[in-house]
């Protein structure tokens, strides 16, 4: 009896386990995406195919370096133990992968010192004057180094992305439980914009 009891409190806890992990990757598809629409536009703008308006007389360029700042700044974000910590929430829904998640993470490793002091100080947050100069010289000094990075998480995450829909089969009904959940409490959401999202079969109407 002891043993059954056991087995199924196991099985309840790994349930539970298993459905935090899919509701943190579910935050982090949100703003995966959202990065890569703003990578999207970086690149337009610095090949030249979009002229924002503006009233000061900047360049695409520059606003192409506003939005590295963002995205440098989602990067550290993303695999920041402190953060939402993605290297290892992929490690555990995506356990095949685990390899090729760490050669990856290796390869992004000797940016992370400069990413996380640009973030701390220059990014998300603004430090005093000459620590917040200091932390943007020191981001240009090393641009090579910070764009082979977030290059080779584009890489891998392209590749988890394409993963989902075998070795991840039940996000969709993780996010369809989600929402059930939220609107039974009386939290409308947008269904269309979780498609959009890639993140829902067409299973429900839209709100």
């Amino acid at each position: 009896m002891g043993d059954a009891s056991a087995g199924r409190k196991k099985i309840e806890m790994d349930a539970e386990k298993r459905k935090h992990a899919l509701r943190a990757y579910l935050v982090f598809r949100v703003k995966l995406i959202e990065f890569l629409d703003m990578a999207g536009l970086e690149k337009l703008l610095r090949q030249n195919q979009l002229q924002p308006q503006n009233p000061v007389g900047r360049q695409p360029k520059d606003f192409a370096d506003s939005l590295n700042t963002v995205l440098i700044s989602w990067f550290a974000l993303f695999v920041d133990r402190n953060g939402m910590n993605v290297i290892k929430l992929w490690k555990e829904l995506f356990p095949d992968r685990k390899d090729e998640i760490q050669r990856s993470w290796q390869r992004m490793e000797p940016a992370w010192q400069v990413i996380r002091k640009f973030r701390n100080k220059a990014g998300f947050h603004a430090d005093k004057p000459r620590a917040f100069f200091n932390a943007r010289s020191e981001k240009s000094k090393n641009q090579e180094m910070i764009s082979n990075a977030l290059a080779e998480f584009q890489t891998l995450q392209q590749s988890i992305l394409n993963a989902e829909q075998t070795e991840l089969p039940d996000f969709p009904a993780a996010v369809d439980a989600f929402l059930d959940e939220e609107e039974s409490k009386g939290h409308t959401k947008n269904r269309a914009g979780f498609k959009r999202y890639l993140m829902i079969a067409d299973s429900k109407p839209s709100v």
